[in-house]
């Protein structure tokens, strides 16, 4: 078993939107901060978007709405190598993962395993 360096853990992002969506749900959205100030648009088109939705609120059901969305995921689990090198211990393969420096193979739990090469399949059809 190699040492964990850092376990699985989960964690929140946290984005704020501003939205403008009609009755069918079909809309625009656009980050802002928390306070709800629009952060600079990625392109001019963005941009032009957002004009043009603020020029008419009568196509939209919900009409410039902050709007909060919270999601989370897990971080995989990060351990050393017996070559000294971190390994994310995540599902490259099958349940395992490689060292990228020695390529050593470990299951997710950090338990060295053979080569995937030499696996065999004991399917029976």
């Amino acid at each position: 078993m190699i040492e964990i360096i850092k376990p699985r853990h989960t964690e929140e992002i946290v984005d704020y939107r501003i939205e403008f969506t009609d009755k069918d749900g079909n809309g625009c959205s656009f980050p802002c901060d928390e306070n709800g100030n629009l952060l600079p648009f990625a392109t001019d088109a963005a941009e032009k978007n957002y004009q043009n939705s603020l020029a008419h609120p009568e196509l939209f059901a919900i009409y410039n709405a902050f709007k909060i969305y919270r999601r989370e995921f897990t971080v995989p689990t990060v351990a050393k190598c017996h070559c000294g090198s971190n390994v994310t211990l995540e599902n490259q393969y099958m349940g395992a993962c490689e060292c990228p420096e020695c390529g050593r193979w470990y299951n997710l739990f950090g338990q060295e395993l053979i080569d995937p090469k030499g696996w065999e399949r004991d399917y029976e059809y």
